[in-house]
């Protein structure tokens, strides 16, 4: 559907309104099946699955707060808030930093590693349906052309000196 027809737009749209809007629709629709149909039955957000994936591919010894913060793809993300909710869940757990007493690793507890592989196993299946939604050699172009777009947006995140 046409990003005018779903917004009921009765005007013509510029190509980058039309095009900013077209991302940020078909985030909300991936947002919303994957908290449906993979984060709310396993009672646990989006963000809170980055963290334990993001700490099941790391080290023995954990990762810092600072080394997750680098690694989570929501980049305004509370990581210290997020670590917190996940020890409450039990699904994490925090060991005091020997190299520097200031910060701590955050490391997986079995329960989260539990939580991990069975979530992920949800999220693996529906990432293949949404894989199959776009012909082989266009998702590699899509994902080309998103690849693009993130980079001229970083370059515009960041104003020039003296602007």
């Amino acid at each position: 559907m046409r990003v005018t027809e779903e917004l009921h737009i009765g005007k013509p749209l510029g190509a980058g309104h039309e095009l900013a809007l077209s991302i940020l629709l078909t985030r909300e629709q991936l947002s919303r099946v994957m908290d449906e149909r993979v984060f709310k039955p396993a009672g646990i957000t989006d963000q809170q699955f980055n963290v334990l994936r993001i700490l099941k591919g790391g080290p023995a010894e954990g990762y810092t707060i600072g080394e997750v913060r680098r690694r989570v793809i929501t980049r305004n993300a509370d990581v210290p808030r997020l670590v917190d909710r996940l020890v409450k869940l039990g699904l994490v757990r925090r060991l005091q930093n020997t190299k520097d007493r200031r910060s701590c690793h955050v490391l997986l507890t079995t329960e989260g590693d539990l939580c991990q592989a069975k979530v992920s196993l949800i999220h693996g299946a529906l990432l293949d349906e949404i894989e199959q939604m776009v012909p082989s050699p266009s998702r590699a172009q899509l994902v080309n052309l998103l690849e693009i777009l993130r980079d001229g947006l970083r370059n515009l995140g960041s104003p020039q000196e003296g602007s």
